[in-house]
């Protein structure tokens, strides 16, 4: 914006555009409107779209004057930040499932992630490094070699580093199990990067095929174990497989393919150990039969939720 004297007379200050500048923005947008300026021109400007839309406007509606050129940088103020108001809003995941839905990912590194139901992932690829970061559910990945850029699986605030191989992710927004199918899997807590030509740092643990681990979140890497039942991500044939599982984690996993919440009503029942194989589609039907194996009573709801209390009969 040039600089003019203002009414006072003094030289150099910054002062609202003139008339002619209102004008010159205002024919500058319809220049587009002509071929031979068309490609010398580009694009109009949200300014110039901004003046042409407003005269515009006072043509077909002979009661509406031209703004002044306070009023409508003042307008024009308001549009930008509402503009960017829309850009900085909240955006949702990469990627995501609904209830019940099974989905592959294919990434541009050639990996395919298999996002389970009610799951979230984020994709953020650099020269050096391969992150993505699961905020929700369940995936199995399957992962592109590439020596010279590491791939990583954040989850909660566990790293899950890797450079190619097949394992699964389950994070459930309290607890992470990782479990390895193919491959070497270095499981580390805290986020941040480290150096890809060292050794894993001290609070790790490596995981190799046929091994799994399970922690707490912010809680402390305990030893791996080896895998129980079912090969990692067994589920993406629409099959829910456990042995010596937690109450807790089969209702966290059903409570994904199913539209109702199934509650644990009683804690204690949390702990509560199964080994048990049922369809995501018959998750009810593995809900009625928990009476004849745990001491529990399945309640259900109007709204078609579900609560597990702990059974007080003698035997149950």
């Amino acid at each position: 914006m040039s600089s003019e004297k203002d009414p006072a007379g003094e030289s150099g200050a910054q002062t609202m555009p003139s008339r002619h500048a209102f004008l010159a923005w205002q024919e500058a947008a319809h220049l587009k409107e002509h071929p031979a300026y068309a490609e010398l021109l580009g694009t109009p400007t949200v300014r110039e779209r901004f003046f042409a839309f407003w005269h515009r406007l006072g043509e077909t509606r002979p009661g509406i004057a031209a703004p002044s050129p306070r009023w409508a940088l003042a307008a024009l103020a308001a549009v930008v930040l509402l503009s960017g108001a829309w850009f900085l809003r909240p955006h949702g995941p990469d990627y995501a499932t609904r209830v019940a839905e099974i989905r592959d990912v294919r990434l541009n590194d050639g990996s395919v992630v298999t996002l389970g139901a009610r799951s979230a992932l984020d994709v953020d690829f650099t020269p050096g490094e391969r992150t993505v970061r699961l905020t929700s559910g369940e995936a199995f990945f399957s992962i592109s070699h590439d020596a010279s850029r590491p791939f990583v699986v954040l989850a909660g605030d566990k790293r899950i580093r890797v450079v190619g191989t097949k394992f699964n992710v389950n994070y459930d927004g309290r607890h992470i199990r990782v479990s390895v199918q193919q491959g070497i899997v270095d499981v580390m807590r805290g986020t941040a990067p480290h150096d890809a030509g060292r050794a894993p740092p001290a609070d790790s643990v490596r995981l190799v095929a046929g091994q799994q681990i399970a922690a707490a979140e912010a809680g402390p890497l305990e030893a791996p174990e080896p895998l129980r039942g079912a090969e990692p991500g067994a589920w993406r044939s629409g099959r829910l497989n456990y042995q010596d599982a937690s109450l807790a984690e089969i209702v966290s996993d059903a409570n994904r393919y199913r539209a109702q919440a199934i509650r644990i009503a009683s804690p204690s029942l949390a702990n509560e150990r199964l080994t048990t194989s049922f369809s995501i589609s018959q998750i009810d039907q593995m809900l009625e039969t928990l009476p004849n194996t745990l001491p529990v009573v399945v309640k259900r709801d109007a709204d078609g939720s579900i609560a597990l209390q702990r059974s007080v009969q003698p035997g149950r």
